[in-house]
């Protein structure tokens, strides 16, 4: 083979390198994107579901605030661990396991909601939260750390270090949040309903979770 070949060859798998590596970059942050846009969305709209049953009052926003923090606690803590042990086919499952529990809350929330008619309204609005926000906000908590941290291990840009990229990330994650929640209040919900909205969200977790494992299994 000719030294020009092997420079063509050499400049091709240069170029195609280098579009992959901007291509990845890229959809580790629209998965955050639609991460970020499902998770702010979801836990300011499940207050609606609280509605026929609790109503909606102080106890309902605290009970939410309450059970959406414990649960980026612990996702922020526990995605330590698996980060330790490189274990990034874990965004793939959080966020799919999170799409399908969405849906599940779709089918089962008035049999599980009838259960805190008879409770203490301060009861009532705790277990509501536990069950409508523990699961999903926690899987999807797991997310930005875990996809930061892999972007910074596999050296996607050496120029950038994990807190650029982890500042960058929550920053897009935190943006769509807010971006998705207006969206869904003043122009989705007022159109097609709750329900659907859920239903909306639950599938942008797992278009995410698809993207994540694209991501994934390229860049091994």
């Amino acid at each position: 083979m000719s030294l020009p070949c092997v420079f063509c060859i050499l400049i091709k798998k240069i170029i195609i390198f280098e579009f992959f590596k901007m291509n990845l970059k890229s959809i580790a942050f629209l998965i955050v994107i639609l991460e970020g846009g499902a998770l702010l969305s979801y836990e300011i709209i499940s207050s609606k579901i609280y509605t026929p049953y609790i109503g909606s009052t102080l106890h309902v926003w605290t009970s939410i605030l309450f059970v959406t923090l414990i649960s980026l606690g612990i996702s922020y803590r526990i995605s330590q661990f698996f980060i330790s042990k490189k274990k990034w086919g874990i965004v793939t499952s959080a966020l799919l396991i999170a799409g399908i529990y969405l849906f599940g809350i779709l089918f089962l929330k008035d049999v599980l909601l009838k259960s805190t008619i008879n409770l203490e309204i301060r009861t009532a609005a705790i277990f509501t939260g536990i069950v409508l926000l523990l699961i999903p906000i926690f899987l999807m908590g797991l997310v930005t750390p875990l996809l930061a941290a892999y972007l910074s291990s596999v050296e996607l840009d050496k120029k950038s270090q994990i807190g650029s990229i982890s500042g960058k990330m929550y920053g897009f994650g935190t943006l769509s949040g807010v971006v998705c929640t207006l969206i869904f209040l003043y122009f989705i919900i007022p159109f097609i309903g709750v329900k659907l909205s859920i239903a909306i969200i639950a599938l942008m977790l797992i278009t995410a979770s698809l993207l994540s494992f694209t991501l994934i299994k390229k860049w091994k």
